[in-house]
C-alpha cells in the first residue's frame, strides 16, 4: 500500500507512532501499534522543494531491520 501527500500524513497523524528517523536519507519509520504493520515515509521528488509531498510505503518487518538498523 501507498499514500501520498496530504492524505498519507493525515493517516500517519491518525494511525503511526514514529520508530526512527533517517536524516542522512530522508526517510522515516512509523508503526501501526494497533496492527502492527510498519510504514516508510519518504520523500521521492527530489527535484522537488524538500523532496515534494511525502510518500508513505507500507513495508515488512524485515525490510524495516534492512533499511533502519537497530532502530
Amino acid at each position: 500500500m501507498r499514500l501520498t501527500g496530504n492524505e498519507g500524513e493525515s493517516f500517519a497523524k491518525q494511525n503511526l507512532v514514529q520508530i526512527k528517523v533517517d536524516t542522512a536519507n530522508w526517510k522515516v519509520l512509523w508503526k501501526n501499534p494497533q496492527t502492527g504493520e510498519f510504514w516508510k515515509e519518504c520523500f521521492p521528488h527530489s527535484e522537488l522543494h524538500g523532496g515534494g509531498p511525502a510518500e508513505f510505503v507500507q513495508i515488512t518487518e524485515e525490510e524495516a531491520k534492512s533499511e533502519f538498523a537497530s532502530w
